[in-house]
């Protein structure tokens, strides 16, 4: 986390990524960038297939068939023909997914054939999706807020706290061929600076409403694991609330209050008082 610039609240971000980007591009941009290359991550088999099936969709009806077991996936292929007299439909092929090991079969060889190179194509490249999530994932990694200005999203109030953030992943999205535009949020106007504070307090309220929500199934039952995770949970959101008290300003009595009220529920609901928390 960098030290916040004197007179510098933070930055208004909007970005764009690139259509698809290949695998092996993308985890060089993050090294060049000073992040780290395993957050790119490795496509679920499951979802690689997926995107290959739907490249096979056209004339096509694909449908998922019931699972026998927790290890293979199977889909139906079926041609699709249609003239002026009525539809048709023609069963080509079964295709099979092993969970395991990410092999794709089929008994049809062509499909096969079809279906394993298209699933090679995609799991070598990521699509504009991945790429966003990705994003996401790079400001959770350095537990660095990116604040909706928007129900919809797509612009973000970074604190300059994580600026440094801010600078890697514009250059990592230069090198892919994305951009990143940042727009300053600096002191010496009053209205921006409540404007700050309203945003921040209505982002750590939404997060300890989502929690607050998560431990409402919580009893003196559950997994001491669970119950560890929502403890967590409550002290990383303090420290958030720490790190911005300053932007806050009067609002981070309110929100210190909501975390503390999430904090009694839970110790009402496990029948302890925070040396239970502390033991799960």
């Amino acid at each position: 986390m960098t030290n916040p610039s004197p007179g510098q609240l933070g930055q208004i971000v909007t970005w764009r990524v690139p259509t698809q980007v290949p695998a092996s591009t993308l985890r060089s941009a993050l090294v060049a960038a000073g992040l780290d290359p395993e957050l790119a991550g490795d496509l679920h088999p499951r979802h690689v297939l997926s995107r290959a099936l739907r490249d096979m969709r056209a004339g096509r009806v694909i449908t998922r068939l019931r699972r026998l077991d927790e290890d293979h996936v199977t889909f139906q292929i079926t041609r699709e023909h249609v003239d002026s007299a009525a539809a048709t439909f023609e069963r080509e092929a079964a295709v099979r997914l092993d969970l395991r090991t990410g092999v794709v079969t089929a008994d049809d060889s062509a499909i096969e054939a079809q279906a394993r190179a298209l699933v090679a194509e995609h799991a070598a490249k990521r699509l504009t999706s991945d790429l966003s999530r990705l994003i996401q994932r790079l400001f959770d990694s350095r537990r660095a807020d990116l604040v909706p200005l928007r129900a919809q999203g797509g612009a973000y109030f970074v604190p300059d706290a994580h600026r440094a953030l801010v600078d890697s992943v514009r250059a990592l999205l230069i090198t892919i061929g994305g951009r990143l535009q940042s727009f300053s949020v600096r002191l010496g106007c009053a209205d921006t600076a409540e404007s700050v504070a309203q945003t921040l307090a209505e982002h750590l309220l939404t997060l300890t409403t989502e929690l607050r929500e998560q431990c409402a199934g919580i009893t003196a039952d559950t997994r001491a694991d669970v119950v560890a995770r929502r403890a967590a949970r409550i002290t990383e959101l303090r420290r958030r609330l720490d790190c911005y008290r300053g932007l806050l300003g009067t609002l981070a009595d309110g929100v210190s209050q909501t975390i503390d009220e999430t904090e009694t529920a839970l110790l009402a609901a496990i029948g302890g008082g925070a040396d239970s928390l502390l033991a799960a």
